[in-house]
Parts: C-alpha cells; sequence; structure tokens
C-alpha cells in the first residue's frame, strides 16, 4: 500500500516533467520562424549558401583537387548547424528564461534539454535535404543509413545535451561564458574537418584533432552518408568524450541548479 502510495506522486511527477519538456520543445520549434514567409526554407537557408560559398572559394579559386566536394562540405555543415545552433542556445537558455526559473518551481534542466531536442529535431527535418544531395549526385540509398543515421543522430544529441548542461548554469554565474563560446565556435569549426578530409592531416596533428568530438562526428557522418558504412575507428574518440561530457553535464547542473535562481 505504501509503495504504491509512493509510487503514483513519482509517476506523476515524470508525467509533469515530460509533458513540460514536450511543450517547451513544441513552442521553441514554433516561434523560431512564426511571422516568417519561408519558413522551413529558412531552417536550410545557412548551411546550402554557406555550403555555396565555401564550394566556390576552395573549389573554384583555390582549385582543391577532391571529387564531389561540394557533397563533402553539405555533410559537414548541416551536423555542423544543428551543433553550433545547440550550443549557442543552450548557453544563455537560463538567463533568457530568467523571470520562469526566478518565479516557477519546476526542473530547471528541463531548459537546456529542450534547447538541444528541438535543435535535434530541427536537424532531423532539415536532413532529407542533405539526403536530396546525395541521391542526386548519384551515390544510392544505403542499407547502413537505417542503423548509422540514427546512431550518429542520437550519439550528437547526447554530446550537445552534455554541453548544454555543464554552460547553462555556469553562464549564469559568468557571463563571460556566453562570448567565450562564439569565439570558440568560430575556432571549431576550423579544427573538427568540417571543410577538410581528415586524412589530409598529417600523422602528428590528426591524434590532437580527434580530441574534439566533433571531428569524429564529422568523419563519422560522411562515412555513413557518402561511403554507406558504419563508423570507423575514429568515431570512438567522440563516443567516449561524449559520455564523458552528460556524465560532468550532469554533475556541474546538479551541483548549480539551486544556486541559479538567486543568481539571475
Amino acid at each position: 500500500m505504501g509503495l504504491a502510495a509512493t509510487s503514483a506522486p513519482r509517476a506523476a511527477g515524470w508525467t509533469r516533467t515530460w509533458d513540460l519538456l514536450f511543450a517547451l520543445t513544441t513552442r521553441e520549434l514554433i516561434l523560431r520562424y512564426r511571422g516568417t514567409v519561408l519558413g522551413y526554407v529558412w531552417w536550410v537557408a545557412r548551411p546550402l549558401a554557406l555550403g555555396l560559398l565555401l564550394w566556390f572559394a576552395l573549389r573554384r579559386v583555390l582549385t582543391i583537387d577532391m571529387p564531389n566536394y561540394h557533397l563533402f562540405i553539405m555533410t559537414g555543415l548541416f551536423p555542423w548547424f544543428w551543433f553550433s545552433s545547440a550550443v549557442s542556445e543552450s548557453t544563455g537558455v537560463l538567463v533568457s528564461h530568467g523571470p520562469l526559473v526566478k518565479k516557477v518551481v519546476f526542473p530547471r534542466i528541463i531548459l537546456p534539454l529542450s534547447v538541444a531536442l528541438g535543435n535535434a529535431v530541427q536537424f532531423v527535418i532539415t536532413l532529407p535535404v542533405l539526403v536530396i544531395f546525395v541521391l542526386v549526385a548519384g551515390e544510392g540509398a544505403r542499407p547502413m543509413w537505417l542503423i548509422g543515421i540514427p546512431f550518429l543522430i542520437l550519439l550528437q544529441l547526447a554530446l550537445t545535451t552534455g554541453i548544454g548542461l555543464i554552460l547553462a548554469p555556469l553562464n549564469v554565474f559568468f557571463r563571460d561564458i556566453s562570448p567565450l563560446v562564439e569565439v570558440t565556435l568560430n575556432i571549431l569549426f576550423y579544427a573538427s574537418a568540417v571543410i577538410f578530409p581528415l586524412q589530409r592531416v598529417p600523422d602528428d596533428v590528426r591524434p590532437i584533432l580527434l580530441l574534439n568530438p566533433l571531428t569524429g562526428l564529422m568523419v563519422g557522418w560522411r562515412q555513413v552518408l557518402l561511403d554507406g558504412a558504419f563508423p570507423g575507428r575514429d568515431i570512438w574518440s567522440a563516443v567516449g568524450l561524449t559520455v564523458l561530457a552528460v556524465a560532468v553535464g550532469a554533475f556541474v547542473f546538479r551541483k548549480l541548479e539551486r544556486h541559479v535562481a538567486d543568481a539571475l
């Protein structure tokens, strides 16, 4: 009797938490481009525009000799924009929702989780555009897509969640975190094999780049989408670092959450 009485409120609490997470995630997606004429098009405009610019600059101007370089760029840019948007938005999510955090009692972890999940949903919605690019270029659909794509989506979602759980509470106490993140993202763009193949990096530098989990993810996305193969050994550095990010993020957020409302 006592056990049943205890489990019922706990189940109700989890239900309310999931309902709130769903509501915040859906609200963010709806508000993101509400009032715009093109709507969904803007979700894919940024990677497409930057991809075209990079293709022209690197392939046509600097004459990089690499077949299907436009596909190479696109398969890096789409995941990159997912990562950079999720990290940027997660960093400021507690500050931007300050009035809600101070006045309403709820699990604050829902806010960075909703940002991570919302950006993942946005990526999934835009993924067909990337797949169309691959198919139009003559690359056929691969059976490995059914396993590799969900695996990489879950891995990158976990990575963005872990990083968001670290940065969101830290940004409440140290407002320099937000501009520092923007600078760091600009550096990571050129240190994550987004626009160059990892195989062309000198052997002594490659292990350093793999300390960045995005490098393994970028390589993994191309192996799945372009080669039709499950990500190779480079992905395991990303897996290990993602597990570390989630563990550290959960610890940091749990320690700082109780003080966030007072600091806002």
